[in-house]
């Protein structure tokens, strides 16, 4: 699966160029292998708030709205979240059923459990990553992961209160994300493979 990305997009700072370019390819490779499949859609729908979204077993990405550090990061995410899905749990139920909502005031309990629920995503996409990376993944990369984490966690929290999404909300929360002192690690627990398990019926969930 080749991206063609032309996007001119308004997402200043992120890695570019080929290594990010390719660490996209081999990452949507890897994934495919897992028995998830990824398509891309070239339109720029509402639902995705702008990077992608996944349902059962596949991931569909909008190219259009982001570069391919970006795609990287939301390959590596959302399928943190199918991994989370096969492993349901009430937390994982909670979660879903506060991100899946829009203007809803959260408590300080709900914005706690919606970060564990991510973190631990972003954790296995982290460990996902470290599976297809036979060398060190660059600083650069490895810093702008956790960077771009922490900017998607407060982008979200804005969405599920206000509804607000987009590029440019993004953006916002982006530029203002600073370099973190400890970066996200790999999750310990072994890899799935998606092909060992039905698809399940839970409805799109977007990052």
């Amino acid at each position: 699966m080749k991206n063609k990305n032309n996007n001119q997009n308004s997402l200043t700072g992120l890695p570019e160029g080929d290594e990010a370019r390719e660490a996209f390819y081999r990452l949507s490779g890897r994934v495919e292998e897992l028995g998830v499949n990824i398509d891309e859609n070239f339109s720029a729908p509402d639902h995705a708030r702008f990077i992608g979204i996944f349902e059962a077993h596949t991931i569909i990405l909008y190219p259009r709205l982001a570069p391919p550090f970006a795609l990287w990061f939301t390959v590596a995410h959302l399928f943190g979240h199918m991994t989370q899905l096969v492993n349901e749990t009430p937390r994982v139920d909670r979660a879903n059923e506060l991100v899946l909502s829009t203007g809803k005031h959260l408590t300080p309990e709900d914005v706690q459990l919606i970060y564990d629920h991510e973190r631990e995503a972003a954790e296995i996409g982290r460990a996902l990553i470290a599976d297809v990376e036979t060398t060190a993944l660059s600083s650069e990369m490895d810093i702008a992961y956790t960077r771009f984490f922490h900017a998607d966690f407060r982008y979200l929290i804005n969405f599920i209160e206000t509804g607000a999404a987009g590029v440019e909300v993004f953006e916002r929360y982006w530029r203002h994300e600073p370099n973190p002192r400890e970066l996200i690690t790999a999750d310990s627990r072994e890899l799935l493979n998606m092909k060992d398990f039905p698809a399940s019926d839970e409805r799109i969930v977007v990052v």
